[in-house]
């Protein structure tokens, strides 16, 4: 007998209710142990897919974290395109929400991927005590002493707290390509955006020019990181132009791609190629991308400031710079893997004994809950751990578009050295991803340490 109509709407909804109770019984695996601090809408922690090299590096708890006064300080949260948008924004909120600093209520502290035409430094800079900023993509392309000026705000008595927000540059470039080749469009640029075109600032300065500086002088901070060579050499930046022009509206790669906006080449090309593509925007495209060197290029400045002007007087103030710049540097990929405990490490440096542990702690699960939300509702900012679904609906694993990256001659190499600066900023071995037992950050209630500091 033919199945009515309402039986089929019942056995609908019965499906439906065995697999809504086998999704909400499936979250509580492996979290016997932290009952309490995993929230609703967690994730398993089976289903989480990490590079070994990503994980956090042990945070050891100090014995006596420091008397800060949050009012005597500027904060300045950085972040680059797929390294933390919506992260800075959370950071900066625990920060306003807990303590009497403000916010200056704008997107950026100054103009991102922008600077001063003679001193290629940030322009207009004028950051003030018991405020906390965010900058997106700034161009440090100045001179370390006339930078930590800038940092500073040429006040006397500044002193400033960066929190620097990178990425590994091969999940950062995947997550990229994820991002901007989805369906419908998330960002409206990608269907103006001219990933080849010879970018010049004020009509004269090329990206080359500004950041080659950097990589190919600074030999003791990249010899530092195992780098023998530089990073990349001029000649680096001319291949790259002529593969994006091969690939970029080139009717011999791909019949009828010549009328294809950078969009449609995202969306149409082979996956790899896509990849490939959005890459080399977001290495060589200076003013609307470039943001993989960009950050590569700042990570050395605020190292070399850590180290050459440590007992410096810079300023004239008599306290020598090293005392007034503290910078800590974290991953995105760390957030991701352990959003409560890369929370409490930021709290700790940023406000020291300034609150409490048991607020810190609070303030770490909410964000958890928060993420873990985002992430089971698909907010479309979240890219890790997606696969590439092409037009035609077939899937392609990052772990495979990772795989072409780190095979690509080119690509490769330059991200595989950005790699290298990226995990001496964090702390990691030059050879390894990192390992050791140390006192950490244990979570709440004695859970295991699959979402834990010590991972």
């Amino acid at each position: 007998m033919a199945m009515t109509t309402k039986k089929k709407q019942l056995l609908s909804l019965a499906l439906g209710c065995v697999f809504l109770f086998y999704i909400i019984n499936l979250n509580k695996i492996s979290h016997v142990g932290d009952q309490q601090a995993y929230i609703e809408g967690s994730i398993p922690s089976q289903l989480l897919r990490a590079n070994p090299r990503r994980e956090a590096v042990p945070y050891t708890v100090p014995d006596q974290l420091p008397d800060i006064d949050p009012t005597e300080w500027i904060f300045l949260i950085i972040h680059y395109h797929k390294t933390g948008h919506d992260l800075s924004r959370s950071l900066r909120d625990f920060i306003t929400n807990s303590t009497e600093l403000k916010h200056n209520g704008e997107e950026n502290a100054f103009a991102r991927r922008h600077h001063d035409q003679y001193t290629k430094c940030p322009k207009d800079v004028d950051m003030r005590r018991s405020m906390i900023y965010v900058q997106v993509s700034p161009n440090f392309f100045c001179d370390i002493r006339t930078l930590a000026k800038e940092l500073l705000s040429h006040k006397k008595k500044t002193k400033i707290k960066i929190i620097h927000l990178v990425r590994n540059p091969f999940s950062m470039a995947i997550s990229n390509f994820n991002y901007h080749s989805a369906y419908p469009v998330i960002e409206p640029w990608v269907m103006t955006a001219q990933p080849c075109a010879e970018e010049k600032f004020f009509g004269v300065q090329s990206y080359p020019e500004l950041v080659l500086p950097t990589f190919l002088e600074q030999k003791d901070v990249m010899g530092g990181v195992g780098l023998d060579n530089p990073l990349m050499y001029p000649d680096d930046f001319k291949a790259l132009s002529e593969r994006c022009h091969a690939l970029y509206q080139n009717s011999f790669n791909r019949a009828g791609s010549e009328k294809w906006n950078y969009y449609n080449h995202l969306r149409h090309l082979d996956p790899t190629q896509g990849l490939e593509l959005a890459t080399i925007q977001m290495c060589s495209s200076g003013i609307n991308g470039g943001d993989l060197l960009r950050m590569a290029n700042n990570i050395i400045k605020l190292k070399e400031i850590e180290q050459q002007l440590a007992q410096e007087d810079c300023t004239g103030t008599g306290v020598p710079c090293g005392e007034r710049i503290h910078t800590l540097t974290l991953s995105l990929d760390w957030f991701i893997q352990d959003p409560y405990g890369m929370t409490i490490r930021f709290l700790d440096f940023a406000l020291g004994n300034a609150i409490t542990k048991g607020e810190k702690i609070r303030i770490a699960q909410r964000y958890r809950q928060s993420y873990y939300r985002k992430v089971s509702g698909g907010d479309s900012h979240i890219t890790k751990g997606k696969n590439v679904e092409t037009p035609k609906g077939h899937v392609v694993d990052p772990v495979l578009l990772e795989n072409m990256l780190r095979g690509h001659e080119l690509l490769g190499r330059v991200l595989g050295n950005v790699e290298r600066v990226v995990d001496d900023a964090l702390g990691y071995p030059v050879d390894n991803g990192g390992s050791g037992e140390q006192d950490v950050v244990p979570m709440e209630g004695g859970g295991d340490n699959i979402e834990g500091v010590s991972r």
